[in-house]
């Protein structure tokens, strides 16, 4: 009879083991696994950190020379004063659909950087200082769609 009862006490003590021993090993399992994900965050982090490092060491893209235009040409349209946010705002507030590159070239100047997207031509700007802006051309050469520099002064 003693015996029976160590034996029922051992069994008492065993049953709480046993049953929470999975719920530990998942706990186990769960925390191993968030901490593999924060490893893997810190690494991604540290990794855009030296991106962003870099990019700040990086000199700003130096606008293209202007063009020599040949003696005999026309003169270009007068421009705004690349200093002057006020004549710049106001030229981009002139953009619209339907206006050729002869009427963009002339209202904001040469672009800094003419690319191609889906065999459309986009004419990139960038002001130092205020940021970047760009005029999507059609397949007839005229104003699309554009976007005006965006820094807080409109």
């Amino acid at each position: 009879m003693v015996r029976d009862v160590c034996r029922a006490g051992a069994f008492a003590m065993l049953v709480p083991l046993v049953i929470s021993t999975p719920r530990v090993h998942a706990q186990d399992t769960e925390a191993s696994s968030l901490q593999k994900e924060i490893e893997e965050l810190r690494r991604e982090v540290k990794s855009l950190q030296e991106q962003v490092k870099t990019l700040k060491t990086e000199p700003s893209p130096a606008p293209p020379p202007q063009a020599q235009q040949a003696p005999n040409a026309a003169p270009a349209p007068a421009k705004p004063a690349a200093d002057s946010i006020v004549a710049l705002r106001e030229s981009w507030r002139q953009v619209d659909r339907g206006m050729t590159q002869a009427q963009i070239g002339g209202l904001l100047g040469p672009p800094t950087k003419e690319i191609r997207i889906d065999g459309k031509l986009v004419w990139y700007y960038y002001y130092a200082g205020i940021g970047g802006a760009s005029v999507f051309f059609n397949g007839d050469g005229r104003v699309s769609s554009s976007q005006r520099p965006t820094i807080g002064w409109w």
